[in-house]
């Protein structure tokens, strides 16, 4: 009789492990990442997402990491690209004035939109408004410059 007591126990305590594993859609939903730099060395960036896979309508949490690498006297800047089905939408810039050496964090999220279907930075070297250089990359792993 105890046996069959302690193998009730494990089979119930293993059906309900199995029911709380993420399904495939909880799983699809992971964190997205993407960085690249300037060259020669000057801006750097990032950008990781939380809450996001492509064909997704939002991207509830992502942070972008500007890095200026370059003891240039020239400031950096990073964007957020998001590539929809027909079209690329540019975010604005967050600067980086702080010189060589330095990083800045910019969080943010994405409200409800159009299918988003790829995640990338664009990080820049800008003397005034005037871009010196940049660098693109996406979470998909292309460089591709749509600008």
């Amino acid at each position: 009789m105890k046996n069959r007591a302690k193998l009730g126990l494990v089979t119930t305590a293993s059906a309900l492990l199995i029911g709380l594993t993420a399904g495939p859609s909880q799983a699809a939903a992971a964190q997205a990442y993407a960085s690249c730099s300037t060259s020669p060395a000057g801006a750097g960036g990032s950008v990781s997402t939380s809450g996001w896979s492509s064909g997704g309508r939002s991207i509830p949490s992502l942070t972008m990491k500007l890095y200026d690498e370059a003891p240039d006297k020239h400031h950096v800047r990073i964007r957020l690209v998001v590539q929809y089905a027909d079209t690329h939408k540019y975010f604005g810039w967050h600067h980086n004035y702080d010189g060589y050496g330095t990083h800045k964090e910019f969080p943010s999220y994405v409200a409800q939109g159009g299918n988003i279907f790829d995640v990338g930075i664009q990080a820049a070297v800008f003397e005034g408004d005037k871009r010196i250089d940049h660098c693109t990359k996406w979470v998909s792993g292309s460089t591709k410059d749509p600008s």
